[in-house]
């Protein structure tokens, strides 16, 4: 049977319909060379790459992380940010070389994967037509590779902490001279402290983003930044970088964000800034620039981020310096020498996000322009002299937005306010003022904890009074740190703070606080600093404390009536820093084994703890100040207890420890001669105690000791000369050891006047012993003679008993001569 003509071209175009489908199905698929080469770097990666369904697929081009030319199907970006770690967020794995079969590939991102010990593979840089290579946060070993040179097409490169900064070397950065195409270029992290010509080369004028953040630069700013007018962002952040910012800068025209804080620039402003007319973001914060803040910032009418916080300014901002600023959403001007004053019935044209406005002489009242502010996320207003009581309205101010409000370091007065309606607070810092009455105003058990998700609560410093409420631990779930030290709290600790599973910091010294440790605190296994110090806690140390709560870094019992024993489980706080148990009526001995406290055997001279700690340790005879945010000392304080025997030698193994003070127990032995092994030693307190022998050679060497007291022991010998004691001349740290010499007790102390002074109290002490022995006989003597006089039968008996042995004496002596006469 025959088609008809009619029926042939329908048939001809279902065909060619079908054809076409197929060709098509056949070219959509990823090229199987490629397809095979991403397998063998999967199957290098040894189980680290994060598990993707999709990889099982049969095209590649379809696979998560996998982009193809849509017509060459040739893969030209591999994406694998955070897809590569193991367990441990770690990957052990050299890079695959397969990936050398991705001829066309010109998108490359590595990133936020953590490369332990292993080195930038070097064939990165045969990829010859990469034009996107992203390896930040990905902390691998060694240096950057001499082949990057050959990615001459490279245009956004980005290495911020592509570097592990405990194991990296960066000499020069020569591979940048080629890579002539960059536009994005970011090597914050990288550390090149020996870097001399670090602007980079000229032929890199291109640019358009340059981050040179954390990467210890010294030196200034050069002229030659001028050259660099495509830049639309510029951060020298976080260096050592000096001296003024040059003018050049102005020629900069399109620069748009500008971060320089975190360095050391001087000068003033008012040459420069207010020409850079596209910047929306300025942050000159933390360096020592000082003049005042030009009126000409108000030209700036694209910006909406200005912080110049931390430097030496001078002067007044008003409403002035702001009219023209619409945009502005963040404004940080904290802690210079400004006075910030608006007229009360300004209103401002902007709305802002961060208000930052901490020692700006702002008080003695809250400024009412605040009122108009919708928006607030963190507000910042410490230290600034307001004395009233809070406005009702403050509390009101963006709550519904509002996650941070800083009161702190004024004198407001009044009742604490209640915060039930600000849903988003996250930080609330009323510390330092002059806050009364009772925490219940602030919570109220009758809303839900979702209400107000505080994670930092700080009320240390007021005059606050009254219990913990007992909801407290059930309602703020979510707290991290909790600071009321320093008010008039009494009551114990609730039950209820077992269920703060987050909290990291309990701060409670100097109140009224009583009872026991609630054994509901193990639960809280993320404390690392606990203060409980200044009390009136009373029983024993619960040996949980140290199984549980084995990330404690700051551990402060000091000056309540704990008792009983040191435990040994608190040798378990690896991490511990600060140990203070001093004025207590513990008993017992030294734990033996104090050089288990690893943490304060780190020769690392300090260490920081977080911004939301003030902290007094009672060291070099006073106390020290550690304000928020600072290093901290090391520190280990049994001082004004009952402790008895001997300092274990072990203790010798705690090098890293700064202050050591073991005053007014009742210990005895030898001064361990180990205590010369704890070479940062800054301050030595053994006073009042029963140690004996000499006093060891070792602690001479100590070059960091800045203050020892040994008085009121049993200490003998000559006191060790050396470079750092010599300076310790102060006689009353060695008082009341009368058997002590030399400098600064005495002129000299020879071995032959130390001898002489041993045998002179010998000879004293056998002298008194001979009069004792004597009086004894005398009175053994006067007593058996006073005896006889008085008992005139005794005497008879005596005198009878030795006549009847004088017979018998006599008489056996003429037998014996007798028989000697019948022999001769």
């Amino acid at each position: 049977m025959s088609i008809s003509g009619n029926m042939k071209s329908p048939l001809l175009l279902l065909l060619l319909l079908l054809t076409l489908g197929f060709l098509t199905k056949t070219t959509s698929s990823c090229l199987a060379a490629e397809r095979d080469a991403l397998l063998e770097f999967r199957a290098g990666m040894n189980g680290t790459l994060k598990r993707m369904p999709s990889w099982e697929e049969e095209d590649c081009c379809n696979w998560e992380g996998v982009v193809c030319h849509p017509t060459t199907r040739h893969v030209v970006k591999l994406k694998l940010s955070e897809c590569i770690q193991d367990s441990k967020g770690q990957v052990h794995q050299m890079i695959n070389s397969s990936l050398l079969a991705l001829t066309e590939l010109n998108h490359l991102d590595l990133s936020y994967n953590h490369f332990y010990n292993v080195p930038i593979p070097k064939f990165i840089g045969s990829f010859k037509k990469l034009k996107y290579l992203n390896l930040s946060n990905s902390f691998f070993i060694g240096g950057i590779p001499l082949e990057f040179r050959n990615l001459t097409h490279l245009r956004y490169l980005d290495l911020d902490n592509a570097l592990d900064p405990k194991q990296q070397h960066v000499d020069d950065l020569d591979w940048l001279t080629h890579l002539s195409s960059l536009k994005h270029l970011d090597i914050s992290g990288l550390l090149l402290p020996s870097l001399t010509d670090w602007l980079l080369p000229s032929n890199l004028h291109g640019l358009t983003h340059l981050d040179l953040g954390f990467a210890e630069f010294y030196g200034t700013i050069p002229e030659a930044i001028g050259a660099l007018t495509s830049l639309t962002y510029l951060d020298l952040s976080n260096n050592y970088i000096e001296g003024t910012i040059p003018r050049a800068i102005t020629h900069l025209l399109r620069l748009e964000s500008l971060s320089l804080q975190g360095n050391q620039l001087s000068g003033s402003l008012g040459s420069w800034i207010e020409h850079l007319t596209s910047l929306t973001l300025i942050d000159l914060g933390h360096n020592i620039l000082n003049g005042s803040v030009p009126t000409g910032i108000g030209k700036l009418s694209n910006l909406t981020s200005l912080s110049l916080c931390y430097n030496q300014l001078q002067g007044s901002v008003s409403e002035i310096h702001l009219e023209n600023l619409t945009r502005l959403e963040v404004l940080d001007l904290s802690y210079n020498y400004l006075k910030v004053s608006f007229d009360p019935n300004w209103v401002p044209i902007f709305q802002l996000v961060l208000v930052q406005l901490s020692g700006c002489e702002i008080g003695p009242q809250i400024p009412r322009w605040l009122q108009l502010q919708t928006r607030i996320d963190t507000l910042d207003l410490s230290n600034n002299k307001i004395a009233e009581t809070l406005p009702s309205w403050l509390v009101n101010v963006s709550s519904s937005t509002l996650t941070s409000l800083h009161l702190s370091g004024n004198q407001i007065k009044g009742k604490l306010p209640t915060f039930s309606d600000a849903s988003r607070l996250i930080n609330l810092r009323l510390d330092t003022n002059q806050f009364e009455g009772q925490l219940d105003d602030l919570f109220s058990c009758n809303y839900s904890s979702t209400q107000v998700r505080l994670d930092f609560l700080h009320l240390s410093n007021n005059s606050l009074t009254g219990e913990i409420p007992y909801c407290l631990g059930e309602s703020l779930k979510g707290l991290v740190t909790l600071n009321l030290a320093n008010n008039i709290l009494f009551g114990k600790i609730p039950t209820t703070f077992g269920s703060l599973l987050l909290l990291a910091q309990l701060v409670l010294n100097n109140n009224g606080f009583s009872g026991q440790l609630p054994s509901s605190l193990q639960n809280c296994t993320y404390l690392s600093y606990l203060d409980l110090s200044h009390n009136a806690f009373s029983g024993n140390i619960p040996p949980w404390m140290g199984e549980s709560l084995q990330g404690l870094q700051v551990f402060r019992l000091g000056y309540n009536i704990f008792s009983g024993d040191i435990p040994q489980q608190l040798l378990l706080l690896e991490e511990l820093k600060i140990l203070d148990l001093s004025n207590n009526n513990f008993s017992g001995s030294l734990p033996y084994y104090l050089g288990n406290f690893t943490a304060m055997a780190s020769i690392s001279r300090s260490f920081e703890f977080t911004e939301y700690v003030d902290l007094v340790i009672p060291t070099k005879g006073g106390n020290l100040h550690y304000p928020y945010k600072s290093d901290l000392t090391t520190s280990l304080d049994f001082s004004g207890n009952n402790l008895t025997g001997e300092i274990p030698p072990e203790i010798g193994r705690l090098t890293g420890l700064h202050n050591l003070n073991l005053s007014r127990n009742h210990l005895s032995g030898k001064i361990p001669q180990e205590l010369g092994e704890i070479t940062l030693l800054e301050s030595l307190d053994l006073s009042f105690n029963d140690l004996s022998g000499t006093i060891p050679n070792s602690l001479a060497d100590l070059n960091f000791l800045s203050y020892i007291n040994l008085s009121y022991n049993n200490l003998m010998g000559r006191i060790p000369s050396g470079s750092q004691l010599q300076t310790l001349s102060d006689p009353s740290r060695y008082m009341g050891n009368p058997r002590l010499c030399g400098p600064p007790v005495s002129s000299g102390c020879s071995v032959t006047e130390t001898v002489d002074k041993v045998q002179k109290m010998r000879n004293f002490e056998w002298i008194w012993l001979s009069i004792a022995v004597v009086l004894g006989f005398l009175m053994g003597i006067w007593t058996f003679c006073g005896i006889l006089f008085f008992k005139r039968e005794w005497r008879y008996a005596y005198f009878r008993g030795i006549d009847s042995w004088y017979d018998r004496i006599l008489l056996q002596l003429l037998f014996c001569l007798a028989r000697l006469s019948g022999q001769d």
